[in-house]
């Protein structure tokens, strides 16, 4: 018997995602899923479009064939109703990050993120007293669980900042940032070679939208990492 509620609910997410995944891979499928949010997101107030319509409609036209384009915003539906869902939960919202873990990672790169409990747990050691802003780093965020973890420890708007070399994860991490209502950047590099630089997103709700960073100029994380002087450095999140 179908359970209440079942609409916002993992196993939901996975049903549809796997109707639209049959007969192609699933990284391809999730990769598209995440890039055509970001493009959703972040929209020109003149227009009406997105900034980036021409890069939607190109990720949007392999599925049209049987209407499987039809799934996605059904997809985006299931997640904003899950993470709102899930917002103060002690196992945290981040569904993207689990079905990631169960779905794709599993059994083949191995690639596992940080229990939210653990992240609290974290989170709770690096509060202090200080009540002014701050900028909080990640430099192997995963989805972005440490970051949302310490955004819940405290009401302060910080800036949130995350590193991470894997493509799949800095679209996590952004866009669990951005439905979390968290603003900042993440960053595509390798977090050991400060001279990196991949891509990166800038989260923000003043303009509202994630906006891409193709640019190492235009990435003020890449620039704090540089320790260029008069721009402020970012603390980072540390167990011991």
């Amino acid at each position: 018997m179908k359970k209440k509620n079942d609409g916002d609910t993992l196993q939901a997410f996975k049903r549809t995602f796997e109707i639209v995944a049959y007969g192609s891979g699933y990284e391809t499928v999730f990769n598209d899923f995440m890039e055509m949010c970001i493009c959703a997101f972040t929209r020109n107030p003149t227009t009406g479009l997105s900034y980036y319509e021409g890069e939607y409609l190109e990720r949007i036209e392999p599925y049209k064939k049987n209407e499987k384009m039809n799934h996605f915003p059904h997809l985006l539906g299931i997640l904003i109703a899950y993470m709102e869902k899930h917002k103060d939960d002690t196992e945290g919202n981040d569904l993207l990050g689990t079905f990631y873990e169960q779905e794709l990672s599993r059994g083949r790169n191995g690639q596992f993120f940080t229990p939210f409990h653990i992240c609290e747990l974290m989170a709770s050691l690096n509060e202090d007293n200080d009540t002014s802003p701050k900028n909080v780093l990640d430099p192997c965020c995963g989805s972005g669980r440490m970051l949302l973890a310490y955004s819940k420890k405290s009401p302060l708007q910080h800036r949130f900042y995350g590193i991470d070399i894997d493509p799949m994860c800095v679209k996590m991490t952004a866009i669990n940032l951005f439905l979390n209502g968290r603003s900042g950047e993440v960053l595509c590099a390798n977090a050991l070679n400060p001279n990196d630089f991949r891509f990166a997103y800038r989260v923000s709700h003043f303009p509202l939208g994630i906006f891409k960073i193709e640019s190492k100029e235009e990435s003020r994380l890449w620039q704090m990492n540089q320790h260029i002087p008069e721009r402020p450095k970012v603390g980072q999140l540390s167990l011991f």
